[in-house]
């Protein structure tokens, strides 16, 4: 828990002494609260700020480990299949070939996901953004030629 410190209170002294100088003394009393309340606020946004740092860098840790041991079962699920699949071919080297058949259909499977991120990276992005702009381009060169 963060425990911030409190911005020091002007004492009525300080008070009447920035009165008495003017405005010049109230304009230099309210740049002093003014840098001392800032300067407060930014220790605290510090100290929340590595207090925030070390908790999402906890949960990215955690997310890095179940992305890890996801990957395991991925591929111990697929041994399974390999191996339940080739049980039931009386042959003595069929999980090879089951094996292979599954490497085949994870490389098909990759090159489909490739071949459609091809596509979607062809789609036009910020297109209203880009008309905003086309317009605005357009009415700037019809508003500075009829200014001629």
């Amino acid at each position: 828990m963060i425990r911030a410190t409190e911005p020091p209170q002007p004492r009525p002294a300080d008070r009447r002494a920035a009165a008495d100088a003017g405005f010049i003394g109230r304009i230099s009393g309210f740049l002093a609260a003014l840098s001392t309340y800032l300067r407060v606020r930014f220790q605290l946004a510090g100290l929340e700020a590595k207090e925030a740092m070390v908790h999402y860098a906890l949960i990215g840790g955690l997310a890095a480990g179940a992305l890890v041991v996801s990957v395991f079962g991925y591929f111990f699920l697929w041994m399974a299949v390999i191996f339940g699949i080739a049980w039931f071919i009386p042959s003595e080297g069929a999980w090879i070939w089951v094996t292979l058949g599954v490497a085949l259909l994870h490389f098909g499977a990759a090159i489909g996901l490739l071949f459609w991120a091809r596509a979607k990276l062809a789609a036009p992005m910020f297109t209203a953004t880009l008309d905003e702009f086309k317009k605005d381009n357009e009415w700037l060169t019809t508003t500075s030629g009829s200014r001629n």
